[in-house]
């Protein structure tokens, strides 16, 4: 049975980076404050309360050198003039190089950079893009790491449209998903499809894998999932997502071989039949620990889905 047959074209509404959280009225030209000559808006992250509900803020900035563009850069990678916020860089992050190139402005980053991934990934992404867009004749940012493409990044070039403001309809997204389950029986896995909604400020793939650990709504399923698990976290890379779970899995896995195995694959199979996640491995953690073996199958490195489990 094949991928795109067991996900009956089912279509999630969002890419990975745009699950952002940033404030319309923030980010709306109000008029509330006059934007001095030749200043730009440079965004920074939001720090303190205020980060629960807005993601990034902007204070303005007059370039003072010849090259606005790495000038304004440099500004979001170093650390506001303003009372809560905070470049959203790592700590001695430097800019390589600038280039632009036909409506595309090419950021080469130091390693630190490449140190971000998930929510931190994608607030620095926007700050960048949000900040260098404003620049006549830029349409997207191509950021890259000491010469190196991002290997997780979702979007390879980022505009400023790609960046989505809540209170436009589209903070929140509903999706039809399809939820691998163990059979009751234990003769397999099931796929029960189902609607998930995506609040701000959750990824679909933490949507997705949070509806599977709320367990199946038909009888001819069941759950398997030891009492207790929580998610702590959840991140896709290069087509590898990384799943970190309490140490209530590994605490209560079934004892029963087979019944373990299907545990295992009924959350493989969900997250890399989700075809717009763009997942093809899956590794599962403990407390951020890495499992030597769940139901006899090597579980040490990244997973791919097992498939012949829904055709029994």
């Amino acid at each position: 049975m094949r991928r795109h047959d067991l996900y009956r074209g089912s279509a999630l509404l969002l890419a990975v980076w745009a699950a952002l959280l940033l404030s319309a009225c923030t980010l709306a030209d109000s008029g509330e404050e006059t934007q001095p000559q030749g200043a730009y808006r440079v965004y920074y992250a939001v720090t303190g309360e205020q980060s629960t509900v807005q993601a990034v803020d902007w204070e303005y900035r007059v370039p003072s050198g010849e090259d606005t563009a790495a000038e304004l850069a440099e500004l979001v990678l170093s650390q506001p003039e303003t009372t809560g916020l905070a470049s959203p860089a790592p700590s001695g992050t430097r800019l390589l190089s600038c280039q632009q190139e036909e409506g595309q402005l090419r950021l080469d980053l130091s390693e630190q950079y490449g140190g971000l991934s998930g929510v931190e990934l994608t607030v620095a992404n926007a700050c960048l893009t949000l900040t260098l867009c404003q620049l006549e004749g830029v349409e997207e940012v191509y950021v890259t790491v000491e010469g190196e493409p991002l290997p997780y990044q979702t979007l390879r070039t980022m505009g400023a449209d790609d960046v989505l403001l809540p209170g436009t309809g589209e903070a929140e997204l509903t999706a039809a998903v399809g939820l691998c389950f163990p059979r009751a029986d234990g003769s397999g896995l099931g796929v029960e499809y189902r609607d998930v909604v995506q609040n701000e400020g959750d990824t679909m793939v933490r949507t997705v894998f949070t509806a599977l650990l709320e367990g199946p709504r038909y009888q001819e399923l069941s759950s398997l999932m030891p009492e207790g698990t929580k998610l702590r976290s959840i991140a896709v890379e290069g087509g590898v997502c990384t799943v970190n779970l309490s140490p209530e899995f590994l605490a209560g896995l079934p004892e029963d071989e087979q019944s373990a195995r299907l545990l295992l694959y009924s959350m493989v199979n969900t997250l890399c039949m989700q075809e717009d996640l763009s997942i093809s491995a899956v590794q599962i953690l403990a407390d951020g620990h890495a499992i030597e073996s769940i139901g006899g199958v090597p579980a040490s490195a990244p997973l791919e889905p097992d498939w012949t489990l829904l055709e029994s």
